[in-house]
């Protein structure tokens, strides 16, 4: 059931890089709080990130956003003195995006595991304005705010980093959000083959992804076959916590983060309340987020952790057969297949302008084409006209065109102002 504790919190406009919001505890919390997760995913899912894309000024924001978190808790750079972790991805146009992982360590209580990290990690990343390299399924130029994928994720791993700053364990802990998750997996992949902590040296991995629409408590837990000893450390926390209904599962990879970890070695759990109608769609906004039930499973992460820092020395990794590392809920291609007929039906719902824009000019973009009998035409528009604003919104480039328009369905009434012979002209358009 979705929980409705919300508050009505700010949507951080105009937030500084590397600023601590107001709402953000300035010293670390001693217990997982609602409050606090909703701050962190309010923030992260906001608008004004633009859906958090690779490489984009919204994911910078992001990272920065966590960064500051880490900061603040004290905790210590992984890589060289950095929060931050490099690394480049090509874009579907062939340029090259900067990208950045953020990692920090919690150093823990014995000396003689200072090299033995427990690793808690989940993607910061999003699908932008319906990039197609991020895997966005609403229409190009809308918000995907990924508020469950995966801003849930990567709060909760910044609130299991404030809960472990003030019960530290005998283990170091390395705390890792990805960038570039969506682009394939690339953020977590660049950070074992850049060695930023060797694989080696990790005792086991939590990832956390999509924990944030638990419904009718359900909770899928993947990997507790990666090693030979997980399910005897693990079983008996999962058998004496109430009030979940588990869905287990031995495989050591799924189309998340932990494959990467799993693939170098290391024993990888998966944390993920199932796919929903949602999932990578502009819909998925902060106000449908189950605090309470996130908050659930982030204890329960406490739980495990604290029951795998029990460990001296490092599990048993298990090599696993194609077939049986493949660790998804068993009604995961059903739920899939049904959200691919929604979207088939939405897109067929999706309103159309009817031009095709040709140069940038100043202040405007040049139409270059007009459909016969479409939307444009209809209102009055030329091949010549420079397209100036949609319903208010500066039309300078092909993406902010894109997000005039995205979204909006057949029969939908816009605004349009062109310049036509050195003089604007108003016009009225019904998309088709």
């Amino acid at each position: 059931m979705i929980c409705h504790l919300l508050l009505a919190l700010p949507m951080q406009a105009g937030l500084a890089l590397g600023q601590t919001p107001a709402h953000v505890p300035t010293v670390p919390q001693s217990e997982i709080r609602i409050q606090d997760l909703q701050a962190h995913i309010y923030f992260l899912a906001s608008d004004e990130l633009e859906g958090r894309g690779t490489g984009s000024r919204g994911a910078k924001m992001a990272s920065e956003y966590i960064a500051a978190q880490w900061r603040r808790l004290g905790l210590l750079p992984a890589n060289e003195g950095s929060y931050f972790h490099h690394f480049e991805v090509r874009n579907t146009g062939g340029a090259m995006l900067d990208a950045r992982n953020t990692c920090a360590i919690l150093p823990g209580t014995d000396p003689s595991l200072k090299d033995q990290y427990l690793v808690i990690g989940g993607h910061h990343d999003h699908a932008g304005l319906g990039e197609r390299l991020t895997g966005g399924m609403g229409a190009w130029g809308e918000v995907h705010n990924g508020a469950d994928d995966n801003a849930s994720g990567a709060s909760g791993v910044m609130e299991l980093a404030e809960y472990f700053a003030t019960h530290p364990l005998r283990h170091p802990i390395l705390f890792i959000t990805f960038s570039a998750e969506e682009a394939g997996l690339l953020g977590s992949a660049a950070f074992i083959k850049d060695k930023v902590i060797n694989p080696e040296n990790m005792v086991a991995m939590l990832n956390l992804d999509m924990i944030g629409r638990m419904t009718d408590d359900y909770l899928f837990v993947g990997g507790l076959g990666s090693s030979e000893e997980m399910h005897g450390h693990l079983d008996p926390i999962f058998e004496a916590t109430k009030g979940f209904k588990f869905e287990f599962h031995d495989g050591g990879k799924a189309p998340s983060d932990n494959t990467n970890f799993y693939l170098a070695g290391v024993p990888a759990l998966f944390f993920f309340t199932n796919v929903h109608e949602d999932y990578h769609m502009p819909t998925d906004d902060a106000p449908l987020i189950n605090y309470e039930g996130a908050v659930r499973i982030l204890n329960l992460a406490v739980r495990s952790m604290t029951q795998l820092d029990s460990l001296d020395g490092y599990m048993t990794w298990v090599k696993q057969s194609s077939r049986e590392a493949n660790g998804m809920p068993a009604d995961f291609g059903q739920r899939m297949g049904e959200h691919y007929r929604r979207i088939s039906a939405r897109n067929a719902e999706r309103g159309r302008f009817g031009v095709r824009m040709g140069e940038e000019m100043e202040g405007g973009m040049n139409i270059a084409n007009v459909t016969e009998g479409g939307a444009a035409e209809e209102a009055g528009m030329h091949v010549g006209d420079v397209l100036l604003n949609i319903n208010g919104r500066k039309i300078n480039d092909t993406m902010a065109l894109r997000r005039a328009l995205g979204g909006l369905k057949k029969g939908a009434e816009i605004s349009v102002v062109v310049l036509r012979d050195g003089a604007h002209k108003s016009l009225n358009a019904t998309l088709k």
